[in-house]
């Protein structure tokens, strides 16, 4: 026992782990959320497709937590007249549109991406040869619209990165770029529960 003890030790010696850090984008988003009142509806998860399952399933548990059975997801509502892609920062028609097309007094709009992956979660590039520089970055974006009032009432953006150190190790384990995403999506949740009247 001790003697993988004293191996795991000196493996960790010889490599180095680089810690995400993230980034609220949207400093004038200020309040949350009133989560009394309503019926709400959540779209499809736009979000590389590695991630795009757990995050949609991250999404329904979060906010059902402040909601119960008045959030419904779209792919199990019957009913709903909605276009295919639904971008971020509707203007005031598409939202009319969006509240013809569902009944819904709120919608949930989630979009997710990768910006830059150029290293992997292990890199082994030696030392001598590491000239740093190389980058992980991922982002999120959550807003909710109220289509009653056809204006967006919560809009935040996380950014989550890493760099890889110019440091004397030849091995460093990071999170993956989808992990990045779910990082940034844990602060957003985080910042909305904070702000937020439930």
């Amino acid at each position: 026992m001790k003697r993988i003890i004293i191996s795991f030790l000196v493996y960790l010696l010889f490599t180095g782990c680089s810690l995400p850090n993230y980034i609220l984008e949207n400093k004038t988003q200020t309040t949350g959320l009133d989560f009394k009142k309503g019926k709400w509806l959540l779209n499809e998860v736009d979000a590389p497709y590695e991630v795009k399952q757990k995050l949609t399933e991250l999404a329904i548990k979060d906010f059902s937590l402040n909601l119960n059975e008045r959030l419904s997801y779209v792919h199990s509502t019957k009913g709903l007249l909605l276009p295919k892609n639904i971008g971020l920062n509707p203007n005031k028609n598409d939202l009319s549109n969006l509240k013809k097309g569902t009944g819904f007094d709120y919608f949930i709009n989630i979009k997710a991406s990768t910006i830059k992956d150029e290293f992997g979660s292990l890199d082994t590039t030696p030392h001598k040869l590491n000239t740093g520089g190389k980058k992980k970055q991922s982002a999120i974006v959550i807003e909710v619209y109220d289509l009653n009032l056809l204006v967006i009432i919560y809009s935040q953006k996380a950014v989550g990165s890493i760099s890889l150190p110019q440091d004397s190790h030849d091995v460093h384990f990071t999170k993956t770029a989808n992990s990045l995403i779910i990082g940034g999506y844990g602060k957003i949740i985080n910042d909305i529960n904070t702000k937020s009247i439930k």
